[in-house]
């Protein structure tokens, strides 16, 4: 399709521009920035914590992409984002539970919990082209929660002495 924008009359002919399925480009963005997770040295799959940022992270910039950009409804969201976290090797009924939750933590008012703030990095993502930062967001987020969860570990209070 030949593609041309008016400037005082006169065509600017932009070039042949690719029609893609709303759907489907929502599918491609999600296979690009998992894949590009996945293929990093520090990707594991067997690391709980590090799943759910990925999914958190992924819920907020498919849709960020998905209603901003391509007009999707939620359900065909999620869908994408089910079928790219089952495809990589989580658990189907996890992940759809986990996309669930996702959910609800983004559209609840004045959420500061730790997964509304994955959706938020993922969903200030959604329109950028470069996804250096959002995939090393994940490991470095995995990073601070786990450390976080480490310092809550408190003494038992027998223990105030030391």
């Amino acid at each position: 399709m030949l593609r041309a924008i008016y400037l005082h009359g006169t065509p600017l002919t932009l070039g042949r521009i690719k029609q893609m399925e709303p759907k489907q480009h929502l599918a491609t963005k999600s296979e690009t920035f998992v894949r590009r997770v996945v293929s990093d040295s520090r990707w594991n799959l067997e690391d709980e914590q590090m799943c759910q940022v990925l999914g958190f992270t992924l819920h907020g910039y498919l849709f960020g992409i998905g209603r901003v950009h391509c007009l999707l409804d939620v359900s065909e969201i999620h869908a994408v984002a089910i079928e790219q976290l089952a495809g990589i090797g989580i658990g189907r009924k996890y992940v759809e539970g986990m996309i669930e939750v996702a959910h609800q933590e983004f559209v609840k008012e004045n959420n500061q919990s730790w997964r509304n703030q994955l959706n938020g990095v993922g969903h200030s993502h959604a329109l950028k082209e470069d996804l250096d930062v959002l995939v090393d967001s994940i490991f470095t987020n995995t990073a601070l929660i786990k450390k976080a969860r480490t310092a809550q570990v408190k003494k038992p209070f027998w223990k105030f002495w030391k």
